[in-house]
């Protein structure tokens, strides 16, 4: 493109749960003054995080739904010239990568248009999962290429986890990324002033992965009754596989419960009024549950 400053592109990725919306939420909140373009992704039938995350004076651009490494066609390309084309076009573009995407996949289109520099790619390892996560045969190869590709490794929830824990994650990400750059992290001290600043030499991508959508299953169920609280606990802790289920229900108070379910553990927060659009998003990995919709759907009286 003529006649404009190429813009920086931050590409952020990690595994399911390991804090990417907090990150976002960071970023745009101590911006520094800079107009931040943002693209939000998330795996999906609805963008849940588009929701969550605080805009302020930023753009926000969101997709459709799917994986974006995985949907490098319309819409991404579509999200990107809609920012770099702006009158007053952002300064630095930030992608978020969804829970299972290779990051070098995304990085790899950001570095097709000229108006566009790749900064660097951010990868976020859940200090309390990646070692499971790293023996298990279903998603090893999921995580091992998210911290392969990163240019700078966010450990997070190191408040949460262990100091033998996380040393053994310390451990292990210096034998799979030795001398890459680590930053330790608490669940909610995300500091975001170096993103802003870090850059990396040019680097050749490789972008010949393997599918993750042949391992992943995903779906999303409207949820417009309130909603049984335990018997929904009980749905979420018996189906095998569950990654993540995230979303905004109704509850019997007239009120309205945030519902995030990570790594086994569910929590609720409190909203002042019912969402005018309840839904939950799941996704899960190995083979598919039967009838896990319908589950869910009664769990709505």
């Amino acid at each position: 493109m003529t006649d404009r400053s190429v813009i920086p592109v931050s590409v952020v990725g990690g595994f399911l749960g390991a804090g990417k919306t907090t990150l976002l939420n960071r970023l745009l909140q101590e911006n520094e003054g800079r107009r931040l373009g943002v693209i939000v992704n998330d795996f999906g039938d609805i963008n849940i995080d588009e929701k969550l995350i605080v805009t302020r004076d930023e753009d926000m651009v969101s997709l459709a739904n799917g994986c974006i490494c995985c949907s490098i066609g319309n819409d991404f390309l579509r999200a990107l010239i809609s920012l770099v084309t702006r009158p007053d076009p952002p300064e630095q573009i930030v992608i978020e990568a969804s829970g299972v995407a290779d990051p070098l996949r995304i990085a790899a289109i950001a570095r097709a248009d000229k108006a566009l520099r790749l900064q660097g790619i951010f990868v976020l390892v859940d200090a309390t999962q990646y070692q499971s996560q790293a023996a298990d045969p279903l998603l090893a190869d999921t995580v091992h290429a998210q911290v392969g590709a990163a240019d700078l490794l966010l450990l997070t929830k190191t408040d949460v986890a262990s100091d033998v824990q996380t040393q053994a994650v310390v451990d292990l990400l210096e034998r799979e990324r030795p001398g890459v750059l680590r930053i330790e992290t608490t669940t909610t001290d995300v500091s975001v002033s170096h993103l802003f600043d870090f850059s990396t030499d040019a680097r050749t991508l490789q972008t010949e992965r393997h599918d993750p959508h042949a391992l992943f299953w995903t779906g999303s169920v409207a949820c417009n009754e309130a909603c049984d609280v335990e018997r929904l606990t009980a749905v979420l802790g018996g189906c095998d596989g569950l990654l993540r289920c995230k979303g905004f229900v109704r509850s019997t108070d007239g009120g309205g419960r945030l519902v995030q379910w990570t790594a086994g553990r569910l929590e609720l927060s409190t909203l002042a009024m019912a969402p005018d659009d309840a839904a939950l998003v799941y996704i899960g990995v190995g083979p598919e549950p039967v009838d896990f919709d319908r589950s869910l759907s009664d769990c709505f009286e």
